[in-house]
Parts: structure tokens; sequence; C-alpha cells
């Protein structure tokens, strides 16, 4: 077994890059990017069930956690936590190999070039912000971290490549001089986006890409409506969504 590490964080930071990247290799324990910013109890609730070994706190001190815990299988690198707003706090448990074949897939899908870089401005705490920070580092690039998704940092970022959702695209839109028309793809997913906003989009110049996927595929796996390379997806007669393929979670932890 694998030890399990829950950092609580505010926001992305290099040092949860360093972790994630040690996480990945192997030279370092697999992590639970928590959320600090939640309800007391809420957070309590959620290292319980998830039940790391150790806990590091928004100063980077690491303790030894008392209650019970076990660890991950060998090949996990990420737990995401559920909040349990709707539910039982639990965690989708992602290994290394399917992280690694997310990014690449999805670099591979929008023709990122060597040396071009990730402006990150979703919450780590979520799959599709580490979606981000693994597609940089498989991709041997450092990811710009931004707090929010505004004209300025946009245009200072330097980056070819961003992933938003439909709010921010929104905003970026109204902004006067937002250069989202000078990335090489802007990935739009978890929310659906509404038509008008597509076409303002890509009148603009925005070379938007529509994605689709959950935590428990890695994140957006189906880009334009066509599956990632290695993935498959079948609509069913009852109209459920089958998923298959690499990208996908090992299991749920705790809940």
């Amino acid at each position: 077994m694998r030890p399990l590490h829950a950092v609580l964080i505010e926001r992305a930071t290099p040092r949860l890059v360093e972790l994630l990247a040690a996480a990945l290799d192997g030279s370092g324990p697999a992590i639970a990017p928590l959320d600090a910013g939640l309800p007391p109890a809420r957070l309590a609730g959620l290292i319980d069930a998830l039940g790391p070994d150790s806990v590091q706190d928004t100063e980077g001190v690491t303790s030894a956690r008392s209650g019970p815990h076990e660890g991950v299988a060998e090949g996990t690198a990420v737990v995401v936590g559920t909040s349990g707003s709707t539910g039982v706090p639990k965690g989708v448990e992602l290994s290394a190999a399917a992280l690694r074949h997310s990014a690449r897939a999805s670099l591979h899908r929008v023709g990122a070039r060597p040396g071009e870089r990730w402006l990150c401005c979703l919450p780590v705490t979520h799959v599709a912000g580490l979606a981000v920070l693994v597609r940089s580092l498989v991709g041997g690039t450092e990811p710009v971290l931004a707090e929010r998704a505004d004209a300025g940092t946009v245009a200072a970022s330097g980056c070819a490549h961003v992933s938003l959702v439909p709010t921010q695209l929104q905003r970026l839109l109204a902004e006067a001089g937002a250069p989202l028309a000078g990335f090489s793809s802007v990935l739009l997913g978890g929310a659906a986006a509404p038509a008008g906003l597509l076409s303002a989009a890509r009148n603009a110049g925005v070379p938007v890409v529509t994605t689709y996927g959950m935590t428990e595929t890695c994140g957006g796996c189906v880009y334009d409506g066509v599956p990632l390379d290695g993935v498959r997806a079948e609509v069913r007669d009852d109209g459920r969504i089958w998923l298959s393929g690499p990208v996908l979670f090992s299991g749920y932890r705790g809940g």
C-alpha cells in the first residue's frame, strides 16, 4: 500500500505542483488536495472519510493523523474528495497511469507543442484544475498559476492553453481586450455551454474546444464530441452514457 497525504490549500501553489509531480512518479505519497475554505465540519468529515496518513495545513506544516487510516493502492497518485454537500463524503481514486494517459491524449488532441504553457485558473481541489497541472508536468512545462481568470491575468500569462468554465469565458468575452484569441486552445467544461456563448467566442476568434467528462474520467475525455485516444463513449438506448478506457478511476474511497 502507498501512504495518502492530504493537503489543505486555498489556491494552487508551486509546492502543490511539486507534491503532484512526486505522486505521479512514485517518489512521494499519493495526495488528496482539499479546499481549506470548506466549513470546518464538512472538511473534518471529508478528512475522516478519506482517512489520510498525514495532513498538511495551509502553513505547510505536516502532521500524522491520529484517526483510522490506511494507504491507497500502489498505483494511485491522487484522491479527489467530494465535499459531501449532497451525500456522504468520499474520494475518487485516480491512478498515475490514468492521469498521464489523459494528459498525453489531451496534449495530442489540442496540438500542444513543446514549451507551450498552460494557465491554471481553476480550483485544483477539483479534477479540472488538477488536470491542467498534470498536462503541464507531462508536457515538460511549468504551469502559470492564477487565482482568477481576468483580462489582465490572461494577457500577462504568456500561455498558449487554458481551461475555463462557461462563466469565466463569458466574463472574459465581456472584458475589452481579453486576448483569448491569441491562445492555441481554450478548453471549456464543467457545465453545458449556451450555444450563444460558443458562437460569440468563435466569432471573436477564440479557439474553444468543448469538453465532456467527470472526476471519474480524470476530467474531460470527449473533446468537441469526439472521445480522446483510447476512450470509448457510447450512448445507450436508455439515454445513459457509457465510458471506458485507460482514463477511468480506480475506485471510491470512503462513503
